[in-house]
C-alpha cells in the first residue's frame, strides 16, 4: 500500500514504514486527503479579473445628490423663512397678551376704586380709622383726580370767556399747584408725627389722608358742572373741596395720640403751623394762577 504522505510501498502493512502514517484511516475517510490542486493558490489574472468586475459592477455616481442638495438648502431657507414669520406672530401675539393683561389690570383696578370709592363716601372718618397700606393707592389715585379735577375746572371756566391757548395757564398751572399742595400736606404730617415721636407708616398716612378726600373729588366733579348753571354755585363747591384738605389733614393728625413726650413745640401749636403753612401756599398758588389768567385777558400778546 502506497502511502499518501511520502509516497512509499509499503504492502499490507496498517502503518507507513518510513513515516508512520495509519494507512487504515488515511484509506478509510479518502476525504481527509488534501487535494493539492485545491490548496494551490488563487492565480493573479483570476483575482485582478474579479477585483475589475467588482469595480465595474459599483454604482456611477450621477448629479442627483447635487439636486438633492439645492432641494435641501431651498426647503431649509423656506423653513427658516416660515420660522421667522411664525416668531414675529408669536411676538404679536404676546403683544397683544401683554396689553390685554394690562387693561384687565386697569379695569380691575377701576372697580376697586369705584367700590372703595362708594364705601368710602357714606363714613369717610370711620373707613380712615380702619384703612393700612393696601390702600395707599386708593389714595394716591383720589389725590390725583383732586388735582385733575381742579385744573379742569380753571380750564372750563376761563375758556367760557372766550380765551385761546389756555391749555399752560388754565390746566397745567392749576394741576401742577394742587399737587404741590397735596404733597405738601402730607410732608407736615408726617414731619408732626416724628417730632411727637410717634411710630406710624407712611402708607398708612397716604391711604388715612386720600380717604378723607374722597368728598372733595365729589364736590370738584359738582364744581365742574354747575360752571355751566352758575358760576357762584360752581366757585362755592370749589372752596368747599379745598376746605376739606383742610380738614383732612387736621383729622388725620388729631387721630393719632400727640403730646406724649415732652417736645419742643406743642401738639396745639405745630398743627396750627401745618395749616397755616398749607393755607399760605394754597393762597399764593392760587392767586398766581389767577392773576396770570386775568393778565392773558387784558394782554392779547399775553396768551399761550
Amino acid at each position: 500500500m502506497k502511502c499518501p504522505v511520502c509516497n512509499h510501498e509499503n504492502g499490507d502493512a496498517h502503518f507507513c514504514e518510513r513515516c508512520g502514517s495509519n494507512l487504515t484511516q488515511t484509506t478509510s475517510s479518502p476525504a481527509a486527503v488534501p487535494n493539492p490542486e485545491s490548496a494551490a493558490p488563487e492565480p493573479e489574472y483570476t483575482r485582478w479579473s474579479s477585483t475589475q468586475t467588482t469595480s465595474s459592477q459599483a454604482p456611477v455616481p450621477s448629479s442627483t445628490p447635487a439636486v438633492s442638495t439645492q432641494k435641501q438648502q431651498t426647503t431649509e431657507s423656506t423653513g427658516s423663512n416660515d420660522h421667522a414669520s411664525a416668531g414675529d406672530n408669536s411676538s404679536n401675539q404676546w403683544n397683544n397678551i401683554a396689553q390685554n393683561e394690562k387693561v384687565q389690570q386697569a379695569k380691575e383696578v377701576s372697580k376697586q376704586y369705584l367700590s372703595y370709592f362708594l364705601s368710602v363716601l357714606a363714613r369717610p372718618y370711620q373707613t380712615m380709622k380702619t384703612v393700612g397700606d393696601q390702600h395707599s393707592l386708593n389714595g394716591w389715585l383720589t389725590m390725583a383726580l383732586i388735582a385733575v379735577l381742579s385744573s379742569t375746572y380753571f380750564l372750563i371756566t376761563f375758556s367760557r370767556i372766550g380765551m385761546d391757548g389756555l391749555f399752560i395757564g388754565g390746566f397745567i398751572r392749576p394741576l401742577l399747584f394742587t399737587a404741590i399742595i397735596l404733597i405738601v400736606s402730607i410732608a407736615l404730617m408726617y414731619a408732626i408725627l416724628k417730632i411727637e415721636k410717634i411710630s406710624f407708616r407712611p402708607k398708612t398716612l397716604v391711604a388715612q389722608f386720600g380717604t378723607l378726600l374722597v368728598p372733595a373729588v365729589v364736590s370738584l366733579v359738582l364744581a365742574n358742572l354747575f360752571i355751566i348753571i352758575s358760576y357762584s354755585i360752581a366757585i362755592s363747591l370749589l372752596a368747599v373741596s379745598y376746605i376739606i384738605v383742610f380738614v383732612a389733614l387736621n383729622s388725620v393728625l388729631l387721630q393719632y395720640p400727640l403730646n406724649r413726650t415732652k417736645a419742643a413745640i406743642d401738639s396745639m401749636y405745630s398743627v396750627l403751623i401745618a395749616n397755616v403753612v398749607v393755607f399760605f401756599i394754597l393762597y399764593r398758588l392760587l392767586g398766581e394762577v389767577i392773576m396770570g389768567l386775568i393778565g392773558l385777558m387784558m394782554s392779547p400778546f399775553g396768551r399761550l
